[in-house]
């Protein structure tokens, strides 16, 4: 976390720290969980993202703000979910897509080399630990424009992106998947089906 502060404070980010409890559950489609203040006996939801009040400072003039601090949700609990967790979220006003990615590529880089004193990681694959693969994290990342990239590798031409998100869509991706033995598990929605990177890649377009 300290390489993260310093990261942000050295491009001029400001740290803040917003409330952990609110009246309305806000920031995130996520189940919150619901604490009661006494003195005012009233229900309060803990936080289940600080998207809004981050938000909010940059709407009132803080160009540039970050926070670090822990999620509360109340849900199902799995390899990659957990009920309480830490998060770093950032905001930049006058900033694109293009800008945020050259941001979280410089972070992302930048602790893997604070914490492994390396570019390349070996990491051992949830449920194959004998299987080890190299993770490269040398900038830059690979930038792929998805639609295009799939098309190549598949040899197959796509639905018009409009429709990314009809069932007809979905039973395209699917199709795909069962014709080249991919595995996206029971909730076969449209970015579960297309998440299947290995090393870091901006998937864009």
């Amino acid at each position: 976390m300290s390489s993260i502060r310093q990261f942000f404070e050295s491009l001029g980010f400001l740290e803040v720290e917003t409330p952990m409890m609110n009246g309305i559950a806000g920031g995130a489609s996520a189940v919150p969980f619901v604490t009661h203040h006494n003195h005012f006996d009233t229900n309060l939801f803990m936080r289940v993202a600080p998207e809004l009040y981050l938000k909010m400072l940059v709407i009132g003039g803080i160009e540039k703000v970050f926070e670090i601090g822990k999620q509360f949700r109340n849900e199902d609990v799995d390899r990659t979910h957990n009920t309480e967790f830490t998060t770093c979220e950032f905001y930049m006003a006058y900033a694109d897509y293009s800008d945020l990615i050259e941001i979280t590529e410089r972070l992302i880089s930048g602790l893997v080399k604070d914490v492994h004193g390396s570019y390349k990681i070996k990491h051992h694959l949830m449920g194959n630990p004998n299987k080890v693969v190299e993770i490269d994290f040398t900038p830059p990342f690979r930038r792929i424009s998805i639609i295009e990239e799939l098309e190549r590798q598949l040899g197959v031409n796509f639905p018009p992106p409009k429709t990314f998100a009809s069932t007809e869509y979905r039973n395209f991706l699917e199709d795909i998947c069962l014709k080249h033995s991919i595995d996206c598990g029971h909730l076969r929605t449209a970015s579960r089906l297309l998440d299947k990177c290995v090393n870091p890649t901006f998937i864009m377009d």
